[in-house]
């Protein structure tokens, strides 16, 4: 899956059908300690996006060789960082 993140494309979108390409971020948790917020986004998997901004970066999209396709939730550790997301079917996407 290629990400788009085109502001024409993605920015305002309200054509489910291009969802897939631009995401959908169901999930978002701030990290106090670094400053980095974390996205669990349905299409994409576990995303991060730090400090200073500007597009998110894709930190894992599979796990074992099993891509995700429906991440959803997250949370992080306070004392430790640790992320933890889950993902809710290993055979259907969100849509």
């Amino acid at each position: 899956m290629r990400l788009c993140r085109d502001k024409k494309v993605c920015d305002g979108l309200t054509d489910e059908s291009k969802e897939s390409m631009c995401g959908r971020p169901l999930g978002l948790k701030f990290n106090s300690v670094t400053c980095d917020l974390y996205i669990a986004d349905a299409y994409f998997g576990l995303m991060m996006v730090g400090p200073g901004g500007g597009v998110a970066k894709q930190l894992a999209n599979s796990a074992e060789g099993v891509p995700f396709r429906f991440t959803n939730a997250l949370d992080i550790h306070p004392k430790t960082g640790e992320v933890y997301f889950t993902d809710s079917s290993i055979l259907f996407p969100r849509r």
